[in-house]
This record gives C-alpha cells, sequence and structure tokens, in this order.
C-alpha cells in the first residue's frame, strides 16, 4: 500500500467535495422544479411536502459542503509548514442563494401566506 501525499489527499478530497456538490445542486432543481410544478397545480399534496422537506434539508446539506471546500481550498493554499501571513480575518460570506433557491424561497413564502 502507498501512502499519498496531504496535498493529494486534500486534491482527492475538493474533488469529492465539489461532486458532492455539484450532485446536490441538480437534486434542488429538480425537487424546485417539482415543487413548482406542483404549486400550479392547486392543493398540496404529501409528495410536494415531502419534496420540500428534502429541499430544506438539501440546502443544509449544500451549506456544509460549501464549508467544507472552503476549507480544503485554504489548507491547499498554505503546505505543511508554512504559515499564512498574518492579515485579518475575512468576514464571514454572505450565503447567496442561486437563483433557483431563491425563486422556491420565495414561492413557499407566498404559498405560506395564502395558506
Amino acid at each position: 500500500m502507498t501512502e499519498i501525499s496531504q496535498e493529494d489527499a486534500l486534491r482527492q478530497a475538493a474533488a469529492l467535495v465539489g461532486r458532492a456538490l455539484h450532485e446536490t445542486e441538480a437534486r434542488c432543481t429538480v425537487l424546485a422544479q417539482f415543487i413548482n410544478d406542483r404549486e400550479a397545480q392547486g392543493p398540496k399534496t404529501p409528495a410536494w411536502r415531502e419534496a420540500l422537506g428534502e429541499l430544506h434539508a438539501l440546502h443544509a446539506y449544500r451549506s456544509r459542503l460549501l464549508r467544507r471546500q472552503n476549507m480544503i481550498q485554504q489548507a491547499l493554499e498554505y503546505p505543511v509548514g508554512e504559515r499564512p501571513a498574518k492579515v485579518p480575518l475575512p468576514p464571514q460570506p454572505d450565503q447567496v442563494a442561486p437563483s433557483t433557491q431563491q425563486r422556491v424561497q420565495v414561492q413557499i413564502r407566498a404559498q405560506r401566506r395564502r395558506s
């Protein structure tokens, strides 16, 4: 069995997180479309509620993946033994949602007000 370097392990982890992020975003897109289609058809069904719950869970998972991806990227930028320059920490990034996510959230709020 061969040992891999820390940098190679981080690159593999970055690739895995990137793939998981892509798959999660694709699933969010499908769920958002399903939710949108069902809202146009009238009363909410159990399938609609289940899709909405899954979408919320996937958004939380996506947020965790983004944080993980950021940490991996930072680790790759500063090899072992190197110390980053003493600069203030960057401010917490705004949680910018993709347009699909924003649309679904607006639709959900509007729907809740109507219900």
